[in-house]
């Protein structure tokens, strides 16, 4: 197994674990609930009520969280933070991240803006899939014989991964990230939600 191999099955354990012991009693999507009709009768008209979802915005601040992983092309270590600035529409969820990553001679800091559908399941997983605009600078040490330069950069992410919820109201999820443009060409990580 090589140390890249290594440091990937370390992070995702880690993460892992806590998720198997949570308490399976948590319900299978805690922030998304069904519709419930609710029918009255008010002097010969019918009034709907609908208790739930709603088309309307959620946009604002509601938490924050860290995440570790893996990075390759150029192979780094990356962490940093992301926040969750709630839903354009139900499961439409706008999630921002500032990432550093460090390793082969170089540094780098990012910045995305994605936007993640977040699947209705009847367990207590729930899959997301989406993307957004990366940019930031990436930093070269010219320390082995080449020049330092900074410059900076910008592309596209694909992210896919599986969030599961805590009895506390946070949240883990394993991502994985794919890099279009002069971004990391693959991303894994793992993150914990506040």
């Amino acid at each position: 197994m090589t140390p890249k191999q290594s440091i990937l099955a370390v992070v995702l354990a880690a993460i892992a674990l806590p998720a198997w012991a949570a308490d399976s009693t948590l319900p299978a999507n805690p922030q998304v609930s069904e519709p419930d009709t609710e029918l009255s009768k008010e002097m010969g008209t019918t009034k709907v009520t609908t208790h739930g979802t709603s088309s309307s915005s959620d946009i604002g601040y509601h938490g924050w969280g860290l995440r570790a992983g893996v990075a390759d092309d150029v192979d780094q270590v990356v962490g940093g933070a992301h926040f969750n600035l709630g839903e354009f529409v139900p499961r439409l969820r706008f999630q921002p991240d500032v990432q550093l990553g460090a390793g082969d001679d170089y540094t780098t800091l990012y910045a995305t803006a994605p936007v993640y559908y977040r699947f209705g399941t009847e367990t207590r997983f729930t899959p997301y899939a989406g993307g957004g605009v990366a940019v930031g600078f990436v930093e070269h040490d010219g320390s082995g014989g080449g020049k330092d330069d900074t410059e900076f950069d910008a592309g596209v992410k694909a992210t896919g991964g599986l969030e599961w919820p805590r009895p506390e109201g946070q949240a883990f999820f394993v991502e994985l990230s794919l890099g279009f443009g002069d971004l990391h060409d693959v991303t894994i990580l793992a993150a914990w939600s506040f």
